[in-house]
């Protein structure tokens, strides 16, 4: 009788701290991409301003988003000069590499291609805004400014 009340209690516990448990790990896979994305951020202006001295074009480089497919891809300019015109893919992330659900938010994503130059600045079209939302509903929206700073503001459901 007292194995069977205390199997009674562990079903109860289970039944209530299994749906947060779950809450918490998705809700943390999302701040994992929303982080690693910003790493990539800094990573690319880094490589910018750290680039070869003697190719000024080939010290810029790129974060290109692809919102269909929910990834984006790290390059770097392979043509000399101020503008590029042609671009080497350093490394491809997937957004499902963090878990099931995660995708890009295209109402909130303003933009979907950051070039970083060597003196440290950003490039972008309308703002430098990036959302990611989660199958809960919680989001991450990543800002970038003109000086390549990059942060992240979370909203968990």
């Amino acid at each position: 009788m007292e194995l069977m009340i205390v199997l009674g209690i562990l079903a109860v516990v289970s039944a209530i701290g299994y749906p947060l448990l779950q809450r918490t790990v998705i809700n943390g896979n999302l701040r994992a991409a929303a982080r690693e994305m910003v790493g990539d951020f800094n990573s690319q202006k880094q490589r910018a301003m750290s680039g070869d001295m003697n190719a000024p074009g080939s010290r810029i480089h790129r974060i290109s988003l692809n919102l269909g497919t929910n990834s984006y891809t790290l390059q770097r300019c392979t043509a000399e000069g101020i503008s590029c015109t042609g671009w080497e893919n350093l490394q491809v992330k997937n957004l499902s590499a963090f878990g099931n659900g995660i995708v890009f938010d295209p109402g909130d994503t303003k933009t979907t291609t950051f070039d970083f130059h060597p003196r440290g600045t950003v490039t972008f079209v309308n703002e430098g805004q990036v959302a990611l939302i989660n199958n809960r509903g919680s989001t991450a929206t990543l800002f970038t400014n003109l000086s390549g700073r990059t942060s992240v503001d979370f909203r968990m459901q």
